[in-house]
């Protein structure tokens, strides 16, 4: 949105000559001719700067700042003085006054260009931080804020050290593991937990929402995880005492989804529940691909809820990919490319692998990572994430990150 500037000035001719030359640097133009008129435009509708004149009838410039400074809504407002005279003690006066800067007449026009800009580029941070603070209370301060920032950075410093440094490393399969955030903390998650020397706990949740109580969430159920895993035998009575908790101490409005599973090395089978998470999906050296479709209720949303058990065999070669839906729900660009290049189209052999799928021309879509999956399956478990991740890019047309986004890819070796 273009910054306004109120010009105030008892010369037509020269607020017609500030106008000309400062909108079409982009800014919304407003003029005033008199102080009392300049004090009445800057309350209605309080602009980001005002260019204010010295010498002007009735009401002078210093007046009118005094005049601002009293007025909740314009008492932040920067103001840069304008006067004909060069005397030191109006500057002087114009800077204890309230003034943010001054330029002295005649003037050069890329000066006051160049003015606008600096007094613009130092108060534009205090014009959003302000109403943050007010939001935050009447105690709270621009220190406390700061204090606010220096937490944020221990928590996801904290998150970060509760996620695997690295995927496990188990002889005969191969596991890499991406997590993107869209904030500092992340409400998505992942981890592996050695429950014996041939089972592995794998665990990947998605939480509601994003940043701290996202995160406060998801250390609580990783928490939980940890201590149940070596006390129930199956997953879905693991995801049974999860929910449990989550739903008898948080909101109701506060809940998450996930999938926990053990992958036996020894049988080569994966065993898993699925609370209300993305169907995982499944790739063989035939080119097909399988959706596990066993499922279940959310993490913590109702208090009666029920969770099944399902396997699955990983044969020489097959892969094993679980996410979340900060992949699938990506946005397509103005341009998402080519259904030659990565896209699904309605010939391809994939297309069915998610037929409830959301609209593939709209949202990245289970389809579109089912073929990116296929396209790319002879490449290592850490590439695939990487491919992945370039086809995202390729589709929204943006490298950002819009919402938490997990991935894991486990590969049998052949």
């Amino acid at each position: 949105m273009a910054e306004t500037i109120l010009v105030v000035d008892d010369d037509l001719d020269i607020l017609e000559l500030l106008k000309m030359n400062l909108e079409p640097e982009g800014y919304n133009v407003r003029t005033a001719s008199d102080g009392d008129s300049a004090v009445q435009s800057a309350c209605t509708d309080p602009p980001d700067l005002i260019l204010l004149d010295v010498m002007m009838p009735h009401k002078n410039g210093f007046q009118v700042i005094e005049e601002l400074k009293d007025i909740e809504e314009t008492k932040s407002v920067p103001v840069i003085l304008v006067t004909a005279r060069g005397q030191t003690e109006d500057k002087v006066r114009g800077l204890d006054t309230g003034a943010d800067d001054y330029i002295t007449k005649p003037f050069d026009l890329r000066e006051v260009t160049a003015r606008v800009e600096a007094v613009l580029g130092r108060t534009r941070p205090i014009k959003y931080i302000n109403p943050l603070m007010r939001a935050m209370g009447e105690g709270f301060s621009e220190k406390g804020l700061e204090q606010l920032a220096g937490h944020l950075q221990a928590a996801a410093a904290i998150q970060k050290k509760l996620l695997p440094e690295q995927a496990p490393s188990i002889d005969g399969f191969d596991i890499a593991t991406l997590l993107q955030s869209s904030t500092s903390v992340s409400g998505d998650f992942y981890d592996f937990i050695p429950l014996s020397e041939t089972q592995i706990g794998i665990v990947l949740g998605d939480v509601k929402g994003n940043g701290i109580p996202a995160a406060l969430l998801m250390v609580m159920i990783r928490t939980a995880l940890r201590l149940l895993c070596h006390e129930e035998d199956t997953p879905a009575l693991i995801l049974k005492r999860i929910n449990d908790l989550v739903a008898r101490d948080t909101e109701a409005d506060l809940f998450a989804t996930m999938i926990y599973g053990i992958l036996d090395t020894e049988t080569s089978t994966f065993t898993y529940s699925n609370g209300g998470h993305c169907y995982p999906l499944r790739w063989n050296t035939a080119r097909n691909i399988d959706v596990l479709k066993t499922g279940g209720m959310l993490i913590g949303a109702f208090e009666e809820a029920t969770f099944t058990t399902g396997t699955c065999l990983l044969a020489p070669g097959d892969i094993l990919v679980f996410y979340t839906d900060g992949i699938t729900e990506t946005e397509a660009g103005d341009d998402p490319g080519s259904d030659e290049n990565h896209g699904v189209s309605e010939n391809s052999e994939q297309s069915d692998v998610y037929p409830d799928a959301i609209p593939t021309d709209t949202f990245y879509g289970g389809d579109r990572l089912a073929v990116c999956l296929s396209k790319n399956a002879a490449l290592s478990a850490s590439a695939l994430c990487e491919a992945v991740v370039n086809d995202l890019a390729l589709f929204s047309g943006s490298t950002q990150t819009p919402d938490d986004r997990a991935l894991i890819v486990i590969k049998r070796d052949v």
